[in-house]
């Protein structure tokens, strides 16, 4: 108080005159009011990020004892890390009263006894029990000092008391653990199948870890949900568990969410579940006219000086020439054109200068010819970059999938970026159920089709290491259309082991073996080996401009034959004409 700290000096004014509600989720050992030793209190700490002290003297009195057994209500759990409590007696024996089964001291209290002892010296202990149904358990701090410097030179060196803590006796804990998809799932240990389930897996080998450093064994209660708000706002899966405050602790790690965070607390995160849309870019047949791309513009601009070049040249041959032809002056025009594609001539031409120019034509074309035909080979076998961003892949002509999870439905609705809206409604919501389909069907798809698939990309790179070949590793991307929070491992509200849960999973962080169980349980994204391209089958796809070019000459024809019939040519030989003429 000298030094102008908040004290509080607890009075009758401190006792509730009626019965506090229950909370919504109340747990069921919750503090018991019988009006005589148990009576509830105003006493309410709230959640700080710095660290406060309690000093309660007289503790073994009908007042200070009531104050520990409200303060040890799990629905309080005020005894926690953060909070320094210093008991004060003048009798040693009073450290009995303690043993009461509803002052549980957990490990991750602070709570401190200084008993005063004869000529003016004192003892302090640390003390704390394991579960609560346990004896508590003493360690002397600092013995037969007088001064408050000695005092605090202790606790110094006593340190932190979770890492004296470290031994939980074979307690067991009530745990969860998520295993979506039982019909495929096989063992916990099992590599050969670690896309499935993979959370569960690889969060599951750090709790056993856990298990291990802490001497403590699980009854684990295994779902098939992590637990989702249903319309009258209820919870099902493992976050209905604890709601019902049915689990201690999950036995995985879960999304980080706000609605859950009201249930729960989540004491260390663990991993970085990435999620995407897989797809192989699409070949530039698909997406684009290659017979356009073997050439840049300044080479086709060219190409159409020579063809109008050679054709005013075969022209003036024709006009000047001394010999008599039965060429006509369109037939220049059909002949170049004919050069362009390979093609012979109809007609003998006798002039020599005539002759020269169609060789020097056909040795022309031949080089244009052998270029063309070279890039459009490496075109079909090489994909396009069309697909760049979710607008494209909106715009684009692939089909969408989802990964059969609950998350995917929740986030897509969730999502409040209007190009992921807009994907989700013209290419997702429109299809119905149907498109929400299971991994190894939807990697398939995607390797052999125009096909695009929202997976967990973990899941996606172990199934393209055991079904795809080299060159189909090539071109694969992936586009997030949504960020998924980080997982952590939930606990009850009021866990009163969570800080010592958390230094030791921070702890394996540290030392590498949660970066070790990531190596082993997440599959690495498949490279590019070589980049070798294998047989590429040409279909109506890479012929479709072709074939467009076909149907207009087609058209041309029917309606060259139509004019004839209206102008009434009924001699063959006077249609050909008019048809060579056009």
């Amino acid at each position: 108080m000298a030094q102008g700290f908040s004290v509080h000096v607890w009075s009758g004014r401190d006792y509730l005159q009626d019965t506090p509600a229950a909370p919504i989720h109340r747990p069921s050992n919750s503090f018991r009011t019988d009006n005589d030793t148990r009576r509830p209190l105003k006493f309410h700490m709230k959640a700080l990020s710095f660290k406060i002290g309690v000093f309660l003297a007289n503790f073994n009195s009908e007042c200070g004892l009531n104050v520990l057994r409200w303060s040890a209500a799990p629905e309080h759990n005020y005894f926690t890390t953060n909070r320094f409590w210093l008991l004060v007696t003048q009798d040693t024996d009073d450290v009995a009263a303690l043993e009461d089964r509803d002052i549980f001291i957990p490990p991750d209290s602070e709570v401190r006894i200084l008993a005063a002892l004869p000529l003016k010296s004192f003892i302090l202990s640390d003390i704390f029990k394991v579960a609560n149904f346990k004896a508590s358990k003493q360690l002397p701090i600092s013995r037969n000092f007088s001064h408050s410097w000695q005092m605090i030179g202790d606790l110094q060196k006593f340190g932190s008391p979770i890492s004296y803590r470290e031994n939980l006796e074979n307690i067991t804990f009530n745990t969860g653990l998520v295993i979506a998809f039982p019909d495929m799932f096989t063992n916990i240990e099992d590599l050969s199948l670690r896309h499935i389930d993979t959370i569960s897996k690889v969060n599951n080998r750090l709790t056993l870890e856990l298990a291990n450093k802490l001497n403590m064994h699980f009854n684990t209660h295994q779902m098939d949900n992590y637990g989702w708000r249903q319309p009258n706002g209820s919870f099902d899966g493992l976050m209905g568990r604890f709601q019902r405050h049915e689990l201690d602790f999950g036995q995985m790690a879960i999304f980080m969410r706000l609605d859950r965070i009201a249930l729960c607390d989540f004491i260390a995160e663990t991993y970085r579940i990435r999620a995407g849309i897989m797809f192989r870019q699409p070949s530039l047949s698909a997406v684009a006219n290659i017979f356009a791309m073997p050439f840049e513009n300044d080479v086709w601009i060219a190409l159409v000086i020579l063809i109008v070049f050679t054709i005013l040249v075969f022209i003036l041959e024709l006009l000047f020439s001394p010999y008599k032809h039965n060429m006509d002056y369109w037939d220049c025009a059909v002949f170049v054109w004919g050069a362009m594609c390979q093609q012979g001539f109809y007609l003998n031409v006798t002039n020599r200068s005539c002759r020269v120019v169609i060789f020097t034509t056909f040795v022309a074309n031949l080089f244009l010819f052998t270029s063309f035909s070279a890039n459009i080979v490496a075109l079909l076998q090489s994909p396009s970059e069309a697909i760049k961003s979710l607008h494209d892949l909106t715009q684009s002509p692939l089909e969408v999938g989802v990964q059969d999870t609950v998350y995917n439905k929740i986030y897509f609705n969730e999502s409040t970026d209007p190009v992921t809206n807009l994907l989700y409604h013209k290419k997702i919501a429109s299809k119905g159920e149907n498109i929400y389909i299971r991994p190894m069907v939807g990697m398939e798809k995607v390797r052999t089709g125009l096909f695009a698939y929202q997976v967990e990309l973990q899941a996606g790179y172990q199934i393209i290491s055991d079904t795809f070949n080299e060159p189909e590793k090539c071109g694969l991307k992936e586009l997030e259309a949504f960020q998924l929070p980080i997982i952590a491992i939930p606990t009850r509200k009021n866990f009163p082991y969570k800080e010592l849960f958390r230094r030791q999973l921070r702890w394996q962080r540290e030392i590498g073996l949660m970066n070790r169980e990531e190596r082993k349980w997440f599959p690495q994204k498949p490279k590019c080996e070589g980049g070798a391209v294998g047989f590429i089958s040409v279909g109506i796809t890479e012929c479709r401009y072709a074939l467009v070019m076909f149907a207009a000459g087609k058209r041309n024809e029917v309606i060259l034959i139509r004019q004839a019939g209206q102008e009434h040519i009924t001699n063959p030989s006077e249609a050909n004409t008019k048809y060579r003429n056009y």
